[in-house]
């Protein structure tokens, strides 16, 4: 049985958890790696993997530090990434669960690698973008982790004790240690991965069972 978390504000990842993009993301960002940097199908898959939940621009300089290359394949992997991002769907049980979270009164946000204008027309098309009190993108200098976190409790006055961040990559739990709890949702990572990097907290294998951890604190 999973560990209650009492909470008044959840915060969502968006690849990979809401959205069921990871696929999608992994192809293109694994082909760019490729094609850029000469790695192998399977050198590029673990690369990708091991910095996934990070802007890609970010991605490339860890695992290519200093690369002549790094500018081209950041460009070109968003473009990709803007052609095809809003065909990508979002998980079967995502609304649902979304707006029974709004209805038992939780401030809900999303925290996402993506540029901020193309993740609020993403939920627009969809008819979401109201469930969220806030949905927050990307841009240089201001990214998942602490500069979200901060701006949510500044903005919307959360206290980040009372807040859960809802992932599904090792560097989803990294960023939110120090400042919210974490849900982690196991699909590229499963139950060991999250463990082995010090999460102790729930882990889930659907967004519905979210509705069976979180308790409002309200």
């Amino acid at each position: 049985m999973l560990a209650t978390v009492r909470c008044s504000a959840i915060v969502f990842d968006f690849d990979g958890t809401l959205a069921d993009s990871m696929p999608f993301l992994e192809r293109i960002g694994v082909r760019v790696m490729m094609d850029y940097y000469g790695v192998s199908k399977e050198e590029a898959t673990r690369r990708y993997r091991m910095t996934t939940g990070l802007p890609y621009e970010h991605q490339v300089e860890l695992n290519f530090p200093g690369h002549p290359a790094n500018r081209r394949a950041v460009e070109e992997f968003e473009a990709l990434k803007l052609q095809c991002i809003y065909e990508q769907e979002l998980f079967p049980d995502a609304e649902a669960t979304v707006r029974a979270l709004r209805r038992m009164g939780m401030q809900l946000f999303v925290s996402s690698s993506t540029f901020q204008p193309t993740i609020e027309e993403y939920f627009r098309r969809r008819g979401l973008l109201d469930c969220f009190d806030e949905v927050v993108g990307y841009r240089p200098g201001f990214e998942k982790g602490a500069h979200h976190f901060m701006h949510i409790q500044r903005v919307h006055g959360v206290d980040l004790s009372d807040a859960v961040f809802v992932g599904d990559s090792l560097k989803d739990y990294e960023r939110s240690v120090g400042f919210c709890r974490f849900i982690a949702v196991a699909r590229m990572f499963g139950e060991d991965d999250f463990r082995r990097v010090g999460h102790t907290g729930p882990v889930v294998h659907s967004l519905s069972e979210v509705l069976t951890v979180v308790i409002p604190s309200h």
